[in-house]
């Protein structure tokens, strides 16, 4: 298979509307490019209303998504409200997969569905007419390399190799044997790491610096360096279980901090956009910051230029006070939710403290 197939594999979102078949996709995707189907390769975000995508697609900026849309159900008004999403955090790749198509054989209906999705993308403000759209079936191989040959078209997403390595940890797993040592998963999100360098782990509540004495990429293969957008897990020596947390940060020591207060401008989800009537009423809520999730108190509301008790929905300036110190810049995004719903995601504008 072409390589641009397979590195776009690993960078594209696959987004969709439950009973759409992204799932599926997901799974024939990875079974095409020789990729395990893990979350750390694909993100699935369904739409069902105990598990929002609005807080999995707001935590972090996405450089390409796949809509999956399925031909019997349409356009489901989950769909729109997953692509009003795409829009907000600044997705710029879009593609469209209609599936199931093998159930909706009639070409007169498929041409009306696309000129349906073709709206529904112009409504938001894509150009419509560019954004490809493929018919097929997740379970037909010949569909599934069809869209993989789309989705390499897109740019490669910019890796930031040249940048200070960061990484944010997904998972940690502790190795027995006559050298402990302890294996920190996760996606570098830029910059270049090397067997030998040392790290520092940044936020929550420890800190602190151990070396790197092995890097391996998913399916056991070992390397001596790897760069920004790979998924990789580390071998560190001089950490401990407890010393390390999901959540945390690692980077090159001295170059990345942590924080309790910020400013933020924040994108809140009306009512009719999935959100809730009124939001912030109680000035609480759970941020999510990478890999972290944390609680803050809300110090500041302001709507409109004019400070409020409580959010409607729209853009929304806020100042927050977070429980516990986390790894973040300005310009960083971050997802929130409140009462267990997800509400909006925004992007540091200042760091106070």
């Amino acid at each position: 298979m072409d390589e641009s197939m397979i590195r776009s594999s690993r960078e594209v979102e696959y987004v969709g509307a439950p009973g759409s078949g992204t799932t599926t996709l997901i799974e024939a995707v990875a079974r095409a490019t020789g990729h395990v189907p893990m979350t750390r390769h694909f993100t699935t975000l369904d739409w069902p209303t105990r598990t929002s995508g609005a807080e999995k697609l707001t935590r972090g900026h996405r450089h390409a998504v796949v809509l999956v849309i399925s031909a019997t159900d349409g356009l489901a008004p989950a769909t729109g409200q997953l692509l009003r999403l795409v829009r907000a955090v600044g997705v710029e790749h879009v593609a469209v997969f209609v599936n199931k198509t093998d159930l909706l054989p009639d070409r007169e209906l498929q041409q009306v569905l696309e000129l349906e999705i073709r709206e529904l993308l112009r409504r938001h403000a894509y150009a419509a007419d560019e954004v490809p759209i493929v018919f097929g079936s997740a379970q037909q191989p010949s569909s599934v390399e069809g869209l993989l040959a789309v989705t390499a078209g897109f740019p490669a997403a910019p890796r930031e190799r040249d940048m200070h390595f960061l990484m944010p940890v997904e998972g940690i797993f502790a190795l027995s044997g006559p050298r402990p040592r302890m294996v920190l998963t996760g996606r570098i999100e830029r910059g270049v790491l090397r067997v030998g360098d040392e790290v520092e782990y940044v936020g929550l509540s420890t800190s602190g610096t151990a070396a790197v004495t092995a890097i391996e990429r998913f399916r056991g293969e070992r390397t001596e360096w790897a760069e920004a957008g790979e998924n990789i897990g580390l071998e560190l020596l001089g950490i401990t279980r407890e010393g390390v947390e999901r959540g945390q940060v690692l980077a090159v020591p001295g170059t990345a901090t942590a924080h309790s207060a910020f400013e933020a401008e924040v994108y809140v989800l009306p009512e009719d956009e999935g959100g809730r009537d009124v939001t912030f009423v109680r000035r609480r809520a759970q941020f999510y910051f990478r890999t972290t999730e944390v609680s803050g108190q809300i110090v500041l509301l302001r709507q409109g230029g004019q400070d409020v008790d409580v959010s409607w929905g729209g853009v929304t300036f806020m100042s927050v006070q977070l429980a516990e110190r986390v790894a973040m810049e300005k310009g960083m995004r971050f997802s929130i939710r409140e009462g267990g719903k997800a509400v909006g995601g925004g992007v540091v504008t200042a760091i106070l403290r």
